[in-house]
């Protein structure tokens, strides 16, 4: 210890340009560990902060793939939360009009609740299967809007 001491004493520059060289690389390290490396193991940060509160149960998945089958207009229903966003996956059958298939599309917002409305944002994807092709139209509807805005793909 009395060496580096005897060292920097003889060498002030030097050794002043090597401690700030320490206390910067140090510092770097810190900042590079805490914004890359740390924070939250949560992919989606604070943003489902409330969730709890408010939950859709698998009641209403029910009731609103029991209301489209009762149509008569749908092949298939899939609904799946992920995060704040419910996507909801209809197949329809190739007679099915656009306008008729966004119409019962819309009235599956009926089946939730003010809150559920104003918490999760629903993203829509109405296919259309046959051998040829397959057609898809997408509609979002934002958690501050009233409505779905529809999307040719």
């Amino acid at each position: 210890m009395k060496k580096i001491k005897d060292w920097a004493m003889k060498n002030r520059g030097i050794a002043v340009i090597l401690l700030l060289t320490i206390i910067f690389l140090i510092i770097l390290i810190v900042i590079f560990m805490e914004l890359l490396i740390g924070g939250s193991s949560n992919k989606y940060g604070n943003r489902l902060d409330g969730i709890d509160d408010v939950k859709i149960t698998k009641d209403t998945y029910d009731g609103i793939k029991e209301e489209l089958t009762d149509t008569g207009l749908i092949e298939d229903v899939e609904i799946r939360l992920q995060g704040k966003i419910v996507y909801t996956t209809i197949v329809l059958k190739n007679d099915t009009s656009v306008d008729k298939a966004k119409e019962i599309a819309s009235l599956t917002l009926d089946n939730y609740q003010e809150d559920e409305l104003n918490f999760y944002d629903f993203s829509y994807f109405l296919k259309w299967e046959s051998e040829e092709e397959t057609k898809v139209i997408t509609g979002n509807k934002h958690h501050n809007l009233d409505e779905i805005t529809w999307v040719n793909s």
